[in-house]
């Protein structure tokens, strides 16, 4: 029978006196170091300015499941799969690897990546994976960083050997089946990507609607010189969910990172990626949506730190938010004093479709070189009425035109999407969502 902590401070208490500490994946040292920053460091709050708008309490005081026994069918995961019939599919359940469920990995060897669960690290590749942690150098340090990699159990290391084009996706699939109260989970993913070598991986996060859980995932990408990923990542959790996730990629010499968000589910999601250009002529496109109703909670951070002159980095973010929903977009874009010659634009759009939606949009430009072309904004809006009174008077009625605008506005984000299959379940999943959310 799993044990029930009244609050997470009480689990987290009796996780750092764990005598299984040989389960956890990093270091020793590591988990030491990160464990002592968890007991030093006390939770985000509001007078925090990173997390002003962040509802954290009422993450921190649920009541804690200890583990489950959840045991998923084979069936039961070929629907999810089929999204993408041609990826090589890696399956967690409630955070943890599963062999059985997941398709054969010495196969994609056989295409220059190395996939290994983290549980299965050689010593290189733990040394590897040690020194990614060590040279990211994230601006917001919280102690839920420090929680994912003081309790890391699970996850994946992958490399993909230098000039090498892996055309089979990676499918990264997390389920979680119904609990009596949350359950934790910290996997963390290290990416690395030798020379000029391109690979796609999609992280797709799905539940029942009994699922409880509290997910704080954390990845850490390494680009090499001319390397290039298409990275997604895929929210459709239940509404009695949290999910706090925490990326960081290092873009070696022309290199190319390209990152996906699209936040259907949960009841709070804070997403925080960071970029860090490395090496010059390399660039960084963001996109992401995020769709929200009744008392939802959709946060995305961005931090691009270009360090290195002649890179590009783009940005485009757009919310939904119909109900009591909030949407917070706070997204930071330095610019280094040696980093001339930079290009970065920076975008978030927000529609609000209900009196009681809300949304905090900062998007935030810090300049210390004088040869730059660099630019942002941001806007907050309902339906525009001319746009709908032309629909309406080529005899569309007021609720399907006011239908076929939102999606509009949410599908242009989707246009970058580079496989022929996700695409039409995206707009499946956002048509869907957006025909529940609730309006005026």
């Amino acid at each position: 029978m799993a044990d029930i902590y009244p609050d997470i401070k009480t689990w987290l208490q009796e996780k750092s006196i764990d005598t299984h500490a040989s389960d956890y994946v990093l270091s020793p040292e590591r988990r030491t170091e990160s464990l002592r920053a968890v007991a030093e460091n006390n939770f985000p709050t509001r007078k925090d300015e990173e997390w002003r708008y962040t509802p954290i309490a009422n993450v921190v005081n649920r009541s804690i499941q200890s583990g489950t026994d959840l045991s998923i069918d084979a069936d039961d995961l070929q629907e999810i799969k089929q999204i993408v019939p041609e990826a090589c599919h890696v399956v967690f359940v409630d955070g943890q690897y599963s062999a059985e469920l997941s398709d054969d990995l010495a196969a994609v060897a056989k295409q220059g990546v190395d996939i290994s669960p983290l549980s299965e690290m050689n010593a290189s590749q733990g040394q590897l994976a040690e020194a990614m942690v060590t040279n990211a150098n994230f601006s917001d340090t919280n102690i839920f960083q420090y929680m994912t990699l003081g309790l890391v159990n699970s996850g994946l290391f992958i490399h993909v050997e230098q000039n090498t084009e892996v055309e089979q996706p990676l499918h990264i699939i997390y389920v979680n089946g119904p609990t009596k109260s949350a359950v934790v989970q910290t996997p963390v993913n290290f990416i690395r990507l030798g020379t000029n070598s391109r690979f796609t991986c999609i992280q797709h996060f799905v539940n029942s609607d009994e699922s409880k859980a509290i997910t704080i995932p954390a990845d850490f990408f390494d680009l090499a010189e001319g390397s290039g990923i298409q990275s997604y990542r895929i929210g459709v959790e239940s509404d009695q969910t949290d999910h706090i996730s925490n990326s960081y990629a290092r873009i070696a010499d022309s290199a190319r990172f390209v990152s996906h968000q699209y936040l259907l589910g949960s009841r709070l999601t804070r997403s925080n990626t960071e970029v860090l250009f490395d090496g010059e002529g390399a660039e960084a496109v963001l996109r992401g949506i995020y769709l929200g109703d009744n008392d939802q909670h959709l946060d995305i951070r961005t931090y691009v730190d270009h360090a290195k002159p002649n890179c590009m980095s783009d940005q485009h973010f757009r919310g939904i938010l119909g109900g009591k929903a909030r949407g917070v977009f706070n997204g930071l874009v330095m610019v280094q004093k040696d980093a001339q010659h930079t290009n970065a634009e920076q975008s978030n759009k927000n529609l609000l479709l209900s009196r009681e939606a809300r949304v905090d949009t900062k998007p935030q430009l810090e300049i210390y070189a004088d040869d730059v072309k660099c630019g942002h904004g941001a806007t907050v809006g309902e339906l525009d009425e001319d746009a709908l009174f032309y629909l309406q008077s080529r005899g569309i009625g007021r609720e399907e035109a006011a239908q076929m605008l939102i999606h509009a506005f949410a599908a242009e984000v989707t246009q970058d999407i580079t496989i022929g299959s996700l695409q039409p379940y995206i707009l499946e999943k956002l048509d869907k969502k957006l025909s529940e959310i609730s309006g005026p």
